[in-house]
């Protein structure tokens, strides 16, 4: 099978993670693989490999639009896939009129909604009426779009995956334990994820300052990078904590801290399907989160717990968890059991598989 995925740029990210797990097992089934789109750390993944690139503008403007069609007609035209599968809105729309300037058959098109704020959704579901199938990482975000009049036959539901974990050694553990400042018995409440204003890290900061009230032992880290990184330190120092969180910057090993942490939390005004959540379920971390598209649908079974957009009621949650390790013991387990049972890479891949098919049997 000859496929072309298409995305904004592969920096750091759920959805770009998505797309190097589908990369690398279309590239294990044989496939050709073109893919399109600005580079990014995420790249590293694909690195020989055989995964052709293009790089795409990413800007919004409208010449940054036509430029970004242009290429991916011109791409299109050389490599002739048989589908192309796009990761979000905006690239939607540039790989359905790429496809159609090429002047080939036009392939089908299959596009994953991973979500958008929600002032944006109007917009987002008439963008991707241009798709022939649309597949959501979560049934709220479906319920989104068949609302704004998608057809039920062109939406699917395929949630996020991540792989196995590896062993982390309790060497690796002390190391990280050492680099951070972190005692052995500290507990410690994590949040990873873009410093941008969708992940809210200012509510999570507020939270965080009750905690500490009750829980004066509990350190906090805030892993992720982004353009509110400064205003976000600044307000963790004016609300006396800067002796108790630690901004890790971007990490390689982010899933170690996670499997390090005793909560992971999100504070977030809204989210697709989070692979960092995901990831704590895989490592038994148990997870603190807004009542937020995908997430609440996630820890419906257990594996967590939804609390309204309120610092108060975060801060509560985070703190009743901490107090209690069978709760905790118990959370992490549920995850376990829901990530090998349903959020693992392989389901994910395959249930994208039977999309492909679907698509090329119409």
């Amino acid at each position: 099978m000859r496929l072309e995925y298409v995305i904004s740029e592969m920096g750091i990210g759920g959805a770009e993670r998505v797309v190097v797990d589908l990369a690398l097992d279309a590239v294990a089934r044989g496939d050709e693989l073109l893919l399109l789109g600005k580079a990014g750390r995420n790249d590293e993944h694909l690195a020989g490999t055989g995964v052709g690139r293009v790089s795409l503008p990413t800007g919004r403007t409208p010449l940054d639009l036509v430029r970004a069609t242009g290429r991916t007609a011109r791409a299109t035209r050389r490599f002739r896939p048989d589908l192309i599968h796009a990761h979000n809105v905006k690239v939607t729309a540039v790989a359905r009129f790429g496809s159609r300037l090429a002047g080939t058959r036009r392939p089908p098109l299959l596009t994953t909604y991973h979500g958008v704020p929600h002032e944006e959704v109007d917009a987002a579901a008439r963008i991707l009426r241009l798709a022939d199938l649309v597949a959501c990482v979560s049934a709220d975000l479906m319920e989104q779009l068949a609302d704004r009049g998608l057809a039920p036959e062109r939406l699917a539901v395929v949630p996020n995956g991540v792989p196995d974990p590896e062993p982390t050694t309790a060497e690796t553990m002390r190391a990280l334990d050492a680099e951070l400042g972190l005692g052995p018995d500290a507990p410690v409440v994590s949040v990873v994820g873009r410093l941008v204003p969708q992940k809210a890290h200012d509510r999570f900061l507020r939270a965080a300052r009750i905690v500490h009230e009750s829980v004066p032992e509990a350190r906090f880290l805030i892993v992720g990078d982004g353009e509110l990184r400064g205003p976000t330190e600044a307000l963790a120092a004016e609300l006396g904590l800067a002796d108790v969180v630690t901004f890790t910057g971007i990490r390689g090993d982010a899933t170690t801290i996670i499997a390090r942490s005793d909560l992971l939390v999100f504070s977030s005004d809204w989210e697709g399907l989070s692979i960092a959540a995901l990831e704590a379920l895989a490592r038994g971390v148990p997870v603190v989160s807004t009542a937020v598209e995908g997430t609440r649908e996630l820890l419906s079974e257990g594996a967590g717990v939804v609390v309204p957009h309120d610092e108060e009621a975060l801060a509560a949650a985070i703190v009743e968890c901490l107090a209690d390790p069978e709760r905790r013991a118990e959370l992490g387990a549920t995850g376990r059991r829901i990530h090998r049972e349903r959020f693992s890479t392989a389901h994910m891949a395959a249930a994208y598989r039977t999309l492909y098919e679907r698509l090329l049997d119409d």
